[in-house]
């Protein structure tokens, strides 16, 4: 499953991913991973997830990065503990380094992690809500 916040800037997407990665962590068997690309949140998460900084590690500290960048990250997240349930990433267009028409690539690779591993994302994206690309659409 994937579910996207989508919206401009102070609309309350990231409360809502912390209530939500919140409650999921209190009720879930598996782990429940958050990602973003600062520590500002990380007093407010339940310490059952686990939290990850992109910017702890290189070339996204370094300001290189991109949509495959984040996406071979998020592979490799996944890909080391099979008993994630569900990913949560917050800010992605802020992560990235772009804006939302470039992200085709990489929800098809979401898409196949989400398939072949269980994994639930929400992911919410920055943009002006009346121009969701398509292929975003039906996870909003």
């Amino acid at each position: 499953m994937i579910k996207v916040f989508y919206g401009k800037k102070g609309m309350g997407k990231t409360k809502n991913m912390l209530d939500c990665a919140n409650a999921i962590a209190n009720e879930s068997r598996g782990n429940v991973v958050y990602v973003d690309d600062s520590n500002e949140l990380l007093s407010k998460l339940s310490h059952k997830i686990r939290f990850i900084n992109v910017l702890d590690y290189p070339k996204f500290s370094e300001g290189i990065f991109g949509a495959e960048a984040f996406l071979g990250f998020i592979c490799g997240v996944a890909s080391q503990n099979y008993d994630i349930e569900t990913l949560f990433i917050d800010g992605l267009t802020y992560i990235i380094g772009d804006d939302a028409d470039a992200l085709e690539k990489f929800f098809e690779g979401i898409v196949k992690i989400t398939d072949g591993h269980n994994v639930d994302f929400y992911i919410s994206i920055n943009g002006d809500e009346n121009n969701i690309p398509a292929y975003i659409k039906k996870y909003v």
